[in-house]
């Protein structure tokens, strides 16, 4: 029986779903923390076309947790659509075994899709505050005035690169 030649594509797949859930808590830890990474938030335009920014996040449960005011165009942008998406990108480059590329730039990075909640509730907005005060030492730094609304999302699809060598880890149960 002839064996069939592994191409990229293969590699591109994921790796099996046992040595995937080794690295599952690792990836949590990953995108909780912003000394590591910085997080870009995707939303949609009511055109369809795609935006992203940079956001703060708190990760809880793979539930991401993000702040928006009332007059942002992303809190119009998830009324419309609530697929929205997260990019979290590490400050510093991979190593990729015998692929890695010691004079360019590849950090570590982790896509992740999902539904997004708008919370008008300022009960809950203000909870998210006392847990960010609580893990990053900054409570509520708008103006009390400003209208906050809290985006909770929850993934339906995580792909992260830079653990297994050049293999992606996905998950699509949480």
């Amino acid at each position: 029986m002839k064996m069939k030649k592994q191409t990229n594509w293969d590699k591109e797949k994921g790796i099996a779903p046992y040595t995937a859930e080794q690295y599952k808590q690792t990836i949590h830890d990953f995108i909780s923390d912003r000394t590591k990474c910085m997080a870009y938030f995707m939303s949609r335009r009511k055109d369809g076309r795609e935006i992203m920014r940079p956001v703060s996040t708190i990760v809880d449960n793979w539930i991401v947790h993000t702040m928006t005011q009332d007059v942002q165009p992303k809190t119009k942008h998830v009324q419309n659509d609530p697929i929205v998406g997260y990019l979290w990108v590490g400050h510093e480059t991979r190593d990729e075994g015998i692929y890695s590329y010691p004079d360019k730039w590849n950090p570590k990075v982790v896509w992740m899709q999902g539904t997004v909640d708008l919370i008008k509730d300022q009960s809950e907005v203000d909870l998210f505050y006392k847990m960010r005060e609580k893990k990053y030492g900054r409570g509520r730094a708008h103006p009390p005035d400003e209208t906050l609304y809290l985006m909770k999302t929850t993934p339906q699809y995580v792909r992260a690169e830079g653990w297994h060598d050049r293999h992606a880890i996905v998950y699509k149960d949480f």
